[in-house]
């Protein structure tokens, strides 16, 4: 199957992984990340799609108690072939991650959300839309703020020789920073992810951070932020020591630059 089917394939995982999953890391942060492209002269159709449909789906999902949250992003650079998606769909657990639904509960969920068709036909007009790239689990180690419709959210794919080394460097060095930048105003958030699954040589990065903006002149000055919130934390202590500590535990392979959407997140 290579077509889109983020309602119909929900969080693409099985029971026996959910109990994998509880013996080796606590049952916090989990989400599935869904990447779709646009099929070829389908990219305003698709975006018409996702906006009309999106939310209602969404808020059945989250009311039913499937998800605790879900949040839409759309590529904003790069855009076309080069970009890795279109539209990525992450849906947040309060826990592990269910079992896929069944057909019968997918059903159920759509007459819930109000959208007016089949199981039938929703697969095929997602397959008209767009292709399913890859969706994945996974769980963010730290988590500062949060995002909200209309932030700017980069998402850095790290490829690191130790993701423990990394994990723990971010940890320590970077996490303080971003809670000062958010403090201040200059972020919403920041997350650092390790994918829990897949995770092979060919299953892409194994940490991420992202960071979330609240506006575009947030995104474009972000090195000022930086650098304010690096004195604030560390006095006058080199910030490019710390840097090159970054570049040596954590390289980061590539950035991608979404705006969200829509979010779908409790309050509390």
């Amino acid at each position: 199957m290579g077509k889109i089917s983020r309602m119909v394939l929900g969080a693409a995982m099985t029971a026996a992984l959910s109990v994998t999953l509880a013996a080796q890391q606590a049952p916090v942060g989990f989400h599935t990340i869904t990447c779709v492209k646009a099929n070829a002269g389908k990219g305003a159709a698709l975006g018409a799609w996702v906006a009309d449909v999106g939310p209602k789906w969404d808020k059945a999902l989250v009311e039913s108690g499937r998800a605790r949250g879900t949040i839409v992003l759309r590529a904003e650079m790069p855009q076309g072939k080069d970009a890795a998606c279109d539209y990525a769909f992450v849906t947040f657990y309060s826990g592990l991650p269910p079992a896929p639904m069944t057909p019968a509960e997918t059903t159920e969920l759509l007459k819930k959300s109000g959208i007016q068709m089949t199981l039938a036909e929703l697969g095929q007009k997602e397959s008209d839309l767009a292709t399913l790239v890859y969706t994945n689990i996974t769980q963010y180690q730290t988590l500062v703020g949060g995002a909200k419709e209309g932030d700017y959210l980069v998402f850095n794919s790290i490829d690191p020789a130790d993701a423990n080394a990394c994990v723990a460097y971010e940890q320590k060095e970077w996490k303080p920073l971003a809670e000062e930048m958010v403090k201040a105003g200059g972020q919403e958030g920041w997350a650092l992810n390790e994918q829990v699954f897949p995770r092979g040589d060919k299953d892409g990065p194994a940490v991420s951070t992202v960071d979330i903006y609240p506006s575009w002149d947030a995104f474009l000055h972000h090195g000022q932020s930086i650098s304010d919130a690096w004195k604030k934390v560390n006095g006058d202590a080199k910030i490019d020591d710390a840097m090159g500590q970054f570049e040596k535990l954590c390289p980061i392979e590539h950035t991608q630059l979404y705006k969200v959407t829509e979010a779908n997140m409790p309050q509390n």
